[in-house]
């Protein structure tokens, strides 16, 4: 296959995703049909198996999309730090980058959270293995910031970890562009992680 016919089809592949993530965050797993998303992405329903095998497979993409896109997004927002960045600065920049993403593909971050439970076992065991690597990504920074003394002894990382990721989850839902933007929010998260979180004399 020539790079322009391969560059045609990951087009092509971007397309019907975006097109599934709207289907199955309005309508779920079950009621989410093939043809209802070849129609949203402008195509003939029997196009759709050049790129995907069946439902189950273009379901887990999507789920998969959903995290992994995520964790490239604070990838790449932590890379943009000076190497002297600390691990809260880490983890501030990962928000950052873990909110934007969600924001801007919306569908795919509140697809993934309402259907993990929908799909069949199979494709959610499969999901969890990449959901939990990428928990591992954010808690290893949380266990440097401890390690540091960024974060108070007493605090449970995993619950800790868990809260504030949620809030960035479920960002979509509430919302609004006439507001505050991706970056305000992150920094008043952060503001307030730090001030909660942080022994006293490490605020700044």
């Amino acid at each position: 296959m020539s790079s322009e016919a391969g560059t045609k089809s990951d087009r092509t592949r971007e397309r019907i995703l975006h097109a599934a993530a709207q289907a199955f965050r309005g309508s779920g797993y079950a009621l989410t049909s093939l043809r209802q998303i070849a129609e949203n992405a402008g195509m003939q329903a029997g196009s759709l198996y050049y790129h995907f095998a069946n439902k189950d497979e273009l379901v887990e993409a999507v789920l998969d999309e959903g995290v992994l896109g995520a964790q490239r997004a604070a990838e790449a927002a932590i890379g943009d730090l000076p190497a002297s960045a600390n691990p809260l600065e880490k983890i501030g920049a990962a928000f950052r980058g873990h909110l934007a993403y969600t924001l801007e593909e919306a569908d795919f971050a509140v697809a993934t959270l309402r259907m993990l439970h929908q799909v069949p076992d199979a494709v959610r065991i499969r999901h969890l293995r990449k959901q939990r690597a990428y928990g591992r990504f954010y808690a290893r920074l949380f266990e440097e910031a401890k390690e540091q003394g960024l974060i108070r002894a007493e605090f449970d990382l995993s619950a800790l970890r868990m809260l504030l990721l949620g809030a960035l989850n479920w960002s979509p839902e509430w919302y609004d562009p006439a507001g505050l933007s991706p970056d305000q929010l992150v920094r008043q998260l952060t503001a307030m992680m730090e001030s909660g979180v942080m022994p006293p004399s490490k605020r700044r």
